[in-house]
Parts: structure tokens; C-alpha cells; sequence
């Protein structure tokens, strides 16, 4: 029996909240592929295992031919995770390169805000709208006995069956030994994940400068549609009352919302460029402040900008936290509502999950403080 590889590539924390429903689909999928085919699948599903980061990219490079599938389970979340997307790009590049995208089939499991634009400005998302994906937004909530799920599971294998015969038609037409022999443009060496970073870090902070004046225009929105229902002193009219200040408000909030999520996204681009720098610059540090003395001031420098940074953010997106509480029962009370909340809750989400990453760089920059040469 032939042995091929499948890879899986999802984020943790949200396979956590579905009670592990996503890390079960992929061994579902895999019975059912197996059954259809006869070859056995080596599964790359868990990355908390240590042989994950070794062992899957050297297993891409030696040929994409003996891969079965990659399929990244799509979420806001994974495209926060700098992993995974690092996974996406370079399977989705290799496979494209190849001529063999068949191989690559994003599964939707929550919709994430841009991936339907015209022109999505997150490079990641405009990658994934350029594959086929398979919906399971309502799927994920059927129960795993059911015919509904089964079917879906047995239909989900079996176009990665076509999808793999696709592929070897592809493979026996190519030399891939000439393909992967070719340099990959759209790997970047550190100078120029430095030169994004650069490029990246002030419409980052430009962002978060928006995004602060856009929440006091929702508050104060929220704010005058309070008073107006505390002033309405005819108990008989209360309902209607209250109709016509929520269908007011919602109409007012609207643009802010589809603002926040805009900018959201924006900043989760943005705070990826900038992630890679940030993390090579702090890993570069004692070694060259050791080489090189002088740079020991330049470093502190970037390392106090990044603290302050993160504070400054910290106090910003703490009433961002705050305000994503008070939405959701909000979302409930009026359908006119539902939508444009919807909208802002998914654009602030965006923002608190950039924070825990931010919040990353000061934890690394603690780990190698104090540097070299500096007064204990």
C-alpha cells in the first residue's frame, strides 16, 4: 500500500473552541479518502508535535507530487497565526508553481470579513479567493453522526480524490526537478522582510490612530441612542419607540462598522509584515550588540518604541475589549441592528487578536534583556 502525505493546517485555539470538531473532520476525511483510494495518508495535523516544523517543509520540497492534499480550515484567526499562514503561502506558491492547485483546497469554517471584496487587501485572502474552497460555515454545526455530516465528509474526500488524479495527469507532464531548481521570487530573504517591516510599521500605527477616532464616532452614536430611549417618558409607546431608535442607530452605524472592519483587516495585513521584522530584529540583537557594541543604544532604542507602542495600543484596545462584550446581547434585541454590529464586532475582533501578538515582542524582548554590555 502506498503512503502519501496529507497536511491539515489550522489554528489551535479554534479547534479548542469547536471541542476539537476541526482536528476530527481531518481524520474523518482521511478514513474516507483512504477507503476510496487504498493508499494509506502519513496526516500532518498536529503542529504541537516537535517533528511538525521539521518535517513538513522538507517533504513540500522534495515534491509536491507525492502530496495528497493541503487543506487550511480558513478562520479570522488563521490569518492572525503567523504559522499559518507561512504554511498557506508556501504550499499555495509551490502547488502554483507546479501547476498542480488542485491540491490545495481551503476549507471555510467561519467567514472572515474581506474574503469576499473585489480586491481584498489582505495578499493572503485575495491567494485563497483564487481557490476553489468548500463552504462549511453551516456544516461545522451538524452533528458527526449524522447523514448530513457523513455526506459532506464523503463529498469532501472525494474531490480530493479527483483533485490527486488531477494532479498526477499535472505531474507526468512536468519536470519538476526543473521547477524547483527555479529560485522562488516571492520568498524573501531578511533584508527585505526588514524592508516591509519598515515600509509596514507607520500605516500600522496610522491604523490604530483611525480606528481610535472611528470608536469614539460609534460611542457617541450609542450614547445618543441611550439618552433617546431614558427620554421617552410614554410607557405605551415604549416599543415602537425603541424600534425607531434602533433602526436610527443602525442606520448610523453602518459606515463606522464597514470602516472597522476595513481597518481591521488592514491591520492584520499590516501587523503580519510587521511581526516577521520585529521578531528577526529582537533575535538579531545580542549577537550583534556583541560584535558590535555601539549598536547596544539603537537596539534599547527600538526595543523602548516597541514597548511604548504596545502600551499606547494596550490602553486603545482595552475599551475595544470591553466594547466586543457589550455588542454581542445588543445583536439580539433588534434585527436591524444585528448586521452593522455583526460587521464592528468582526473588525474589533481583528484588533484584539493583533494585540496578543504585539504583546509577543515585548515577551521576546524580555528574554534577551538586559543585552550585552548593559548594567545588570
Amino acid at each position: 500500500m502506498t503512503t502519501i502525505d496529507g497536511f491539515w493546517s489550522y489554528v489551535h485555539a479554534d479547534d479548542d473552541a469547536e471541542s476539537g470538531r476541526i482536528a476530527q473532520l481531518a481524520r474523518d476525511v482521511v478514513a474516507q479518502f483512504e477507503m476510496l483510494t487504498g493508499e494509506s495518508i502519513s496526516l500532518f495535523l498536529d503542529r504541537d508535535r516537535l517533528q511538525w516544523g521539521d518535517d513538513w517543509r522538507p517533504k513540500v520540497d522534495a515534491s509536491l507530487s507525492s502530496i495528497a492534499f493541503f487543506v487550511p480550515v480558513i478562520t479570522p484567526r488563521y490569518f492572525m497565526s503567523k504559522e499559518c499562514r507561512r504554511e498557506l503561502n508556501y504550499f499555495a506558491r509551490q502547488a502554483q508553481r507546479l501547476g498542480i492547485e488542485e491540491l490545495v483546497l481551503p476549507v471555510l469554517w467561519i467567514d472572515v470579513p474581506g474574503l469576499h471584496d473585489d480586491d481584498p487587501t489582505d495578499e493572503l485572502l485575495a491567494l485563497v479567493k483564487r481557490f476553489q474552497w468548500s463552504d462549511w460555515t453551516t456544516l461545522r454545526f451538524s452533528d458527526l453522526g449524522s447523514g448530513e455530516y457523513r455526506k459532506a465528509v464523503a463529498d469532501l474526500a472525494a474531490r480530493l480524490v479527483q483533485a490527486n488524479s488531477a494532479a498526477e495527469a499535472a505531474a507526468k507532464s512536468l519536470d519538476i526537478d526543473a521547477v524547483e531548481a527555479e529560485p522562488d521570487d516571492n520568498d524573501l530573504g531578511t533584508l527585505d522582510k526588514l524592508g516591509v517591516m519598515e515600509e509596514s510599521l507607520p500605516h500600522m500605527t496610522e491604523i490604530l490612530n483611525q480606528v481610535g477616532s472611528t470608536i469614539e464616532e460609534i460611542g457617541l452614536a450609542m450614547q445618543g441612542a441611550t439618552s433617546d430611549i431614558e427620554s421617552n417618558t410614554n410607557p405605551s409607546a415604549a416599543l415602537a419607540t425603541r424600534l425607531r431608535i434602533a433602526r436610527k442607530l443602525a442606520g448610523e452605524l453602518a459606515a463606522p462598522a464597514s470602516s472597522i472592519r476595513t481597518l481591521g483587516n488592514d491591520f492584520s495585513s499590516s501587523l503580519n509584515d510587521v511581526d516577521e521584522g520585529v521578531r528577526i530584529i529582537i533575535a538579531r540583537a545580542p549577537e550583534e550588540v556583541r560584535e558590535s557594541p555601539q549598536s547596544r543604544s539603537e537596539f534599547e532604542g527600538f526595543f523602548d518604541a516597541i514597548r511604548g507602542m504596545v502600551t499606547q495600543s494596550e490602553v486603545g484596545l482595552g475599551a475595544v475589549a470591553n466594547m466586543i462584550a457589550q455588542l454581542e446581547p445588543i445583536e439580539k434585541m433588534s434585527r436591524d441592528l444585528r448586521q452593522p454590529l455583526r460587521t464592528l464586532r468582526e473588525g474589533l475582533t481583528l484588533f484584539v487578536d493583533g494585540l496578543t501578538v504585539m504583546r509577543g515582542w515585548v515577551s521576546l524582548i524580555d528574554e534577551i534583556e538586559p543585552l550585552p554590555g548593559a548594567d545588570a
